[in-house]
């Protein structure tokens, strides 16, 4: 699989309220649209509450003076000090938020200070509002018996009080836990996006975060303590044999359901789009995809989790990196051992094959051609050997410039590695002659190649040498590979080839474990450094 196959996952926010219209308005203009939610949540806690008063209390309880006080003088003047305070202190917390919007949407530098003062006020805005609701709508319930009875007289002054009380308190309660999630939602669709581009919500000094355990207690709160106050309130007070007053009981039924619903369906929304994003996720790093991220900054304990595993994948998608770039130093076979192996490769004595593999006359063909062009032409080259090599189970252990080591039987043990290697070096030599068409149809010299292949029991294991770094920590540097005699008898059978001819060249013991009948022809008895006595080398008879 493509491990680079997507870099970042962004899961584009659901529409708002399911409008298509609306989703482009708010995108857009975010914080006029922010505005427009704010203001549609609290006109409908002050309907439900107009509806509760003047239904329960109002046609109810009051006297005729008293209801010319609640209509000429408490609605007026709480509705006059109200609402425009409260826009305005909205107006006033946001207008700095809008100045920096614009400017990151144009690509402006913002002054790091006023960014991260906007980001702060940005997070903390649903509490803020969550405290402006409360103060808002909660005075309501002094202001409107004290209204009533200073200017309609003080008849049931004490019902007056204590309905007045109740209905503000539902409405303030339900009002502010609907804008509170509604603002999360928002915020976080809408708004997060552009301001937490380079940082996190929860990085930001001075953020204020109200804990999932309130958080749920103010669901609970909202869509079950006060509806069942609310019903309460109307069950004991209403004449249960007038029609009009069991309507008004299932009217505010109706309402508290619907806005129960309406906040529980917010946060439902909210967390249900959370977990899919986790689900897909955690399904593409099931996948191998070690570059995918949730890409929706959020505040809260979700967004957390959501820069928990973000932080999860990026040490994943370098652990992969480091992973195979290993895999590129010392061959993917290698690489698995050493990983399932917490030791490692212990060194120990194994019977292998080598194999020596050289171009010949390369360093005077390096002189007379461009560094660019040898250095393609010697990547081709080697791609073809290590795919030779590799195809019949061998493993590069060295480039040596203009040549190859390889080992067979040391990686993956096997009573046919001789076999494995004659194949390999076969191989070469027929992918290498299509190479050398190619280079004569450019007008270039083909390529000669030389190969010694030798086996015999050798130490074989992760070597190197333990360091002292500069903060005094061990660091350790290590090399999987063979050596001893076995390995510089068989450099020197491949140089050999250079004297008595070749292109492949086996030692005696090599012909000697072969399980399989390759054409061969004996050399002869040869003189070689540190062979005690003359070594009997065969070539291989290639067509």
């Amino acid at each position: 699989m493509d491990q680079r196959a997507q870099v970042v996952s962004r899961h584009e926010p659901s529409r708002f309220f399911l409008l298509a219209w609306f989703d482009a308005f708010a995108h857009r203009l975010p914080f006029w649209a922010l505005v427009v939610v704010i203001l549609i949540s609290n006109i409908g806690g002050t309907a439900f509450s107009f509806f509760y008063n003047t239904q329960l209390i109002v046609e109810r309880i009051l006297t005729p003076s008293q209801k010319i006080g609640f209509w000429d003088h408490a609605v007026p003047i709480y509705n006059a000090v109200a609402w425009p305070t409260c826009v305005a202190a909205i107006f006033y917390v946001l207008w700095p938020l809008m100045r920096c919007l614009g400017q990151l949407r144009r690509g402006e530098i913002v002054e790091p200070a006023f960014l991260e003062f906007c980001r702060r006020r940005l997070v903390n805005f649903p509490i803020f509002l969550l405290l402006l609701n409360l103060i808002g709508m909660l005075p309501g319930a002094f202001i409107f018996p004290w209204v009533i009875t200073a200017k309609g007289g003080t008849e049931k002054a004490d019902d007056i009080w204590l309905h007045f009380t109740i209905s503000f308190f539902i409405s303030a309660v339900f009002t502010t836990a609907q804008t509170f999630f509604l603002l999360q939602s928002f915020l976080t669709a809408y708004l997060y996006p552009d301001f937490f581009k380079v940082t996190r919500p929860d990085a930001v000094p001075g953020v204020i975060n109200i804990p999932f355990t309130l958080r749920l207690v103010m669901l609970w709160i909202a869509i079950v303590l006060m509806p069942f106050i609310g019903l309460l309130t109307v069950a004991l007070t209403i004449d249960r044999n007038n029609p009009e007053h069991q309507m008004f009981a299932v009217g505010v039924g109706v309402a508290s359901a619907l806005s129960g619903a309406a906040i529980f369906w917010l946060v439902g929304r909210d967390l249900w789009g959370w977990i899919q994003q986790q689900t897909e996720a955690t399904e593409q790093i099931a996948d191998g995809n070690f570059d995918i991220r949730i890409d929706q900054p959020r505040s809260d304990e979700w967004g957390r989790l959501t820069n928990n595993f973000n932080d999860m994948a990026t040490s994943l998608s370098q652990a992969w990196d480091s992973h195979e770039t290993l895999g590129q130093l010392v061959s993917p076979q290698v690489r698995d051992q050493i990983l399932h192996n917490n030791r490692g490769f212990d060194v120990s004595m194994q019977e292998i094959t080598v194999m020596f593999v050289d171009i010949r006359g390369f360093t005077t063909r390096c002189a007379s051609e461009s560094p660019q062009r040898i250095g393609e032409l010697l990547n081709r080259f080697l791609t073809l050997a290590v795919r030779a090599i590799e195809g019949n189970g061998g493993y590069v252990n060295k480039f040596l410039g203009d040549g190859v080591m390889a080992l067979f039987g040391a990686t993956q043990p096997h009573p046919d590695h001789a076999d494995f290697t004659l194949a390999s070096a076969r191989e070469l030599l027929i992918r290498l002659r299509d190479l050398n068409a190619e280079l004569v149809a450019q007008g270039q010299v083909p390529l000669v190649v030389g190969i010694g292949i030798h086996t015999g029991t050798t130490l074989v294991g992760c070597f190197g040498a333990t360091v002292v770094g500069e903060e005094g920590q061990p660091l350790i540097r290590r090399e999987f590979t063979a050596i001893g005699e076995t390995v510089n008898l068989c450099q020197r059978i491949e140089q050999l080839t250079k004297k008595v001819g070749g292109p492949i060249l086996l030692s005696e013991f090599t012909r000697s474990c072969l399980r399989q009948s390759w054409p061969l022809e004996v050399v002869g008895p040869q003189e070689l450094l540190g062979s005690p006595t003359p070594m009997l080398v065969h070539r291989v008879v290639t067509a």
